[in-house]
């Protein structure tokens, strides 16, 4: 299915809810004409972005004609009786958001807020994660999904070579601190591989790719911690260009922005943002995603 002389790595950025439902439709227009990201060989996955790239690295169709009907498992969260800790929400999103570079301290402060949070059982989550994703097992092209140390704050990365099993390996990724459960892995709790970057594009350095494609739901205007999620893609994308890699950065723009709304967990716009990536894709297909191709 790829042209495996040039070596393609795949970044795809978290965003909650919203997030997986634009990358989705992205995925899916630029696949409609021409650019299969499924070609991938390393597919890096945050948060969101771990569920997409899964479906993306096991081969799975995410093209408009293979969506009907629609499973929405994906956005059937578990949440706790009583609904959010908004208390230790707001806490912690008062220090990612006033960050301006991110490091080990700080994510450790945010872990432990994450794990004194009221959360839905570890077990619950992960279950919600295996239904979303339909993927039993680690895909043989190479995935990389990213976490948080909850007790270090130190960045990991689970692959199939880990002794993460790949449903928890996700829900410790997609574990928005004071959201979601941390999830123990190997007597270990991590969370959301978002608190460190929104991408993690660096992740691909080791392998020096030819042609990366960065897809980032996450900026200024779609999250409160957007600002730094910028600068982190922004020094991510220099490393990369200065190890020679061709590069396709995708933020959304103005009317992607406006059909995500002011939350990204907000599964009723989903179906608009899906709409609005798969308007992008079809346009990027035409244009800066053609270096996909070689």
């Amino acid at each position: 299915m790829g042209r495996k002389m040039l070596k393609r790595a795949l970044v795809l950025g978290g965003g909650g809810v919203i997030g997986v439902a634009w990358e989705t439709g992205l995925v899916s227009g630029l696949l409609e004409h021409g650019i299969d990201l499924r070609e991938a060989d390393l597919v890096i996955g945050t948060s969101a972005g771990s569920i997409v790239g899964t479906k993306l690295a096991a081969g799975q169709d995410l093209s408009a004609k293979a969506e009907a009907p629609r499973d929405e498992r994906v956005v059937a969260v578990p949440l706790p009786e009583g609904g959010p800790d908004v208390a230790k929400l707001t806490e912690i999103f008062k220090i990612w958001s006033e960050t301006q570079v991110m490091d080990d301290a700080i994510c450790a402060r945010i872990g432990q807020l994450a794990s004194e949070a009221r959360t839905a059982a570890e077990e619950a989550w992960i279950a919600s994660i295996a239904a979303s994703v339909g993927v039993d097992d680690w895909p043989e092209t190479e995935l990389r999904i990213t976490a948080v140390n909850v007790q270090s704050g130190a960045f990991e990365v689970h692959t199939r070579d880990s002794d993460a099993a790949l449903h928890h390996a996700i829900a410790s990724s997609c574990a928005v601190p004071g959201m979601f459960p941390p999830i123990t892995l190997d007597g270990r709790s991590y969370m959301d591989g978002g608190v460190r970057s929104g991408t993690n594009a660096d992740v691909a350095l080791d392998r020096e790719p030819d042609v990366t494609v960065v897809i980032a739901p996450i900026c200024a205007a779609t999250a409160s911690f957007g600002a730094l999620a910028e600068r982190s893609l922004d020094a991510e994308v220099a490393q990369l260009r200065a190890a020679g890699s061709g590069l396709c950065v995708v933020l959304p723009g103005e009317q992607e922005i406006e059909a995500f709304g002011p939350n990204l967990m907000d599964a009723g716009r989903a179906e608009a943002a899906r709409a609005a990536g798969h308007a992008r894709g079809v346009q990027l297909a035409q244009g800066e995603a053609k270096l996909w191709l070689g």
